[in-house]
C-alpha cells in the first residue's frame, strides 16, 4: 500500500466515523479530532465490520481530569481500578462495535506507558458496555504466548498460526475479563510491516475462523485471538484497510 492510498483510506475511515453520534459526542469535549481506525471481528456467528476506535491523548480533553463526559458517551460507570488510575493514563480510546450480539457495545480504554504503568506489565484497562451489562477488561504485557494459549485450548488450526505469529512478533498482551471466561492473546504486528511471510499466516488464521470471510489484503496493526465470555472462539484484525 502506498502512502497516498493509505492516506485516502484513512480519510475514508475518518469520514465514516464523523457520521457516528459517538464521534460527534467525543468531538464536543475534545480539543482536536481523534485518530480513527477500524477493525474486523470474525467468529462462528459471522463477521463484524461496523467497528471503530477513536484515539486521543487524555490531555486533549477539555477537562482531562473528569471522566464523566466520556462515561456518558459509553453509558457506563467507571470501575474502581480505572478511577484510581485515570490520571496515570496518557492516551485514551473510545470504541464502538455496532454488531455485537445483544446490541452495540461501547468501550473506553485507558492506555499506560510502560514506564508509568500503575502495576507491573499493565498496558490497558477497559470498560465495555452493552447488552445490559458492563465489564472491566485488563490488558497485561506478557513475555511469551504459551500460558495464554494453553488456557485457551484452541484446535491446532488456530493454535499453530497463533503461536507462529506470537514468536514472530514478541509484542504480546494477555486480555482478560476478571470473573468470566473471556480471554485472548493480542499480537502486535505494526513493526512487521513489509514482512511477506506474515500476511499469509494472518489470512490462514482468519480463514480457520470464517472460511467465507474476505482475506486481508494488508497486514493489520495487531491481531487478537481468544474466547469470548461464553467460550466462543474469535479473531479480530485491527487496522483493517478500506477496500480500494
Amino acid at each position: 500500500m502506498t502512502a497516498r492510498s493509505a492516506s485516502r483510506r484513512s480519510d475514508t475511515v475518518a469520514g465514516a466515523a464523523r457520521d457516528l453520534p459517538l464521534w460527534q459526542g467525543l468531538r464536543a469535549v475534545l480539543r482536536h479530532d481523534p485518530l480513527t481506525a477500524r477493525s474486523r471481528k470474525l467468529s462462528a456467528a459471522g463477521a463484524s465490520d461496523r467497528r471503530v476506535l477513536l484515539t486521543f491523548p487524555r490531555a486533549a480533553l477539555l477537562a482531562p481530569d473528569d471522566p464523566a463526559p466520556l462515561l456518558a458517551l459509553v453509558g457506563g460507570e467507571l470501575p474502581a481500578p480505572m478511577a484510581a488510575h485515570w490520571a496515570t493514563a496518557e492516551v485514551l480510546h473510545l470504541g464502538l462495535d455496532e454488531a455485537e450480539t445483544g446490541g452495540a457495545v461501547r468501550k473506553l480504554y485507558l492506555e499506560f506507558a510502560p514506564d508509568a504503568a500503575p502495576e507491573p506489565d499493565l498496558a490497558y484497562l477497559a470498560l465495555k458496555c452493552g447488552g445490559g451489562r458492563q465489564a472491566l477488561h485488563r490488558y497485561d504485557r506478557v513475555a511469551e504466548a504459551g500460558p495464554v494459549l494453553a488456557a485457551l485450548d484452541l484446535p491446532p488450526a488456530l493454535a499453530e498460526p497463533t503461536e507462529w505469529l506470537a514468536r514472530r512478533s514478541g509484542d504480546l498482551l494477555r486480555v482478560a475479563e476478571p470473573g468470566s471466561a473471556r480471554l485472548s492473546l493480542d499480537i502486535g504486528l505494526a513493526d512487521l510491516d513489509g514482512a511477506d511471510d506474515v500476511l499469509p499466516v494472518v489470512a490462514h488464521l482468519a480463514a480457520a475462523i470464517r472460511p467465507d470471510a474476505p482475506a486481508p489484503q494488508a497486514l493489520p496493526s495487531h491481531v487478537a485471538l481468544g474466547r469470548d465470555r461464553h467460550g466462543g472462539v474469535f479473531v479480530t484484525l485491527y487496522g483493517w484497510p478500506e477496500d480500494p
